[in-house]
C-alpha cells in the first residue's frame, strides 16, 4: 500500500511534486482540483451521480465511489453551493480554504462542527484504507497520522519562491499573488485552530520530515519522499 501526505502552505510547491510522485508509484493523486475535475468529467453535478453509475468513464470508476461516500457522509449534499460538489464536507475537499465562509457552515449548512470534522476525517481515512494514493493539503497529515502506513510529508518554501509559483500557477500579478497567499494561509491557519485545535499546523513532529523546495531541486524532492515510503514501509523509519 503507498500513502502519501504532502502538506505546507499556499506555493511551497506540494501540488507541483504530488501528481509526478503519485504517478511513479503507480498511486492516485488526490486534491482539491482533481476531485472537481472528475466530477466535471462525468458531465453531471456530483449530486445526481448517484443514479448514473453506470455512465462513467472508467478511468473514473474508482473515484465514483469516492465523490459518492463524500456525498453519502455530508448532511448537506446536493443543495445550493457548488455546482458540481454543494457545501459541506465536499466543500472542504474540493475549495481553497478562503472559500469556505466559516459562518456558513453554522447559519446556512446547518451543520455541527464535531459531525463537519467526524465526516472529513471519516471520508479521508477511507480513501487512505484503500491505499494507492497521494493526498495533498486538506490537513491530511493530521487526520491520518495515526495510521502507520501513511508517509507525512511537510512541503515547505521560501516566501518570495511561493510567491513566484502562485503568480505562475494561478497566472496573477505579483500583488495579487501576495494577497492570496494571505488569504489562504490565514483561512488555513483558522481551519486548523477551528477543527484540529492546532495553533501551528506546520511543527516538525506532525510530519516524518519536511522538504524544502527552495533548497532542494524538485527531482531530488520526490526522490527523497519515494525512498520515504520504502523506508517506511520496511519500518526503517521508526
Amino acid at each position: 500500500m503507498s500513502v502519501i501526505t504532502l502538506g505546507g502552505l499556499a506555493g511551497a510547491g506540494a501540488r507541483v511534486l504530488g501528481p509526478t510522485i503519485a504517478e511513479r508509484l503507480n498511486a492516485d493523486y488526490l486534491d482539491r482540483i482533481f476531485l472537481s475535475n472528475v466530477a466535471k468529467d462525468l458531465g453531471t453535478p456530483v449530486s445526481v451521480l448517484h443514479s448514473r453509475e453506470e455512465r462513467a468513464p472508467t478511468r473514473s470508476q474508482r473515484w465514483f465511489g469516492v465523490v459518492q461516500r463524500i456525498l453519502e457522509r455530508s448532511a448537506v449534499s446536493g443543495t445550493g453551493g457548488d455546482p458540481y460538489f454543494g457545501p459541506g464536507v465536499a466543500a472542504f475537499l474540493t475549495e481553497e480554504y478562503e472559500d469556505i465562509p466559516g459562518t456558513s457552515i453554522h447559519s446556512d449548512h446547518n451543520l455541527q462542527d464535531e459531525d463537519y470534522i467526524s465526516s472529513i476525517q471519516s471520508t479521508m481515512r477511507d480513501i487512505a484504507s484503500d491505499g494507492n494514493v497521494v493526498f495533498v493539503g486538506r490537513g491530511g497529515h493530521v487526520i491520518l497520522k495515526d495510521m502507520p502506513d501513511v508517509l507525512r510529508v511537510g512541503v515547505v518554501a521560501h516566501y518570495e519562491d511561493r510567491i513566484a509559483t502562485v503568480m505562475q500557477r494561478e497566472s496573477l500579478s505579483e500583488e495579487d499573488a501576495v494577497g492570496t497567499i494571505r488569504g489562504r494561509d490565514e483561512a488555513r491557519g483558522h481551519y486548523f485552530r477551528k477543527f484540529f485545535e492546532l495553533d501551528d499546523p506546520d511543527r516538525a513532529d506532525l510530519f516524518h520530515f519536511t522538504v524544502n523546495t527552495s533548497e532542494m531541486n524538485e527531482e531530488y524532492c520526490i526522490k527523497l519522499i519515494v525512498e520515504g515510503l520504502d523506508a517506511l514501509k520496511k519500518g526503517e523509519l521508526s
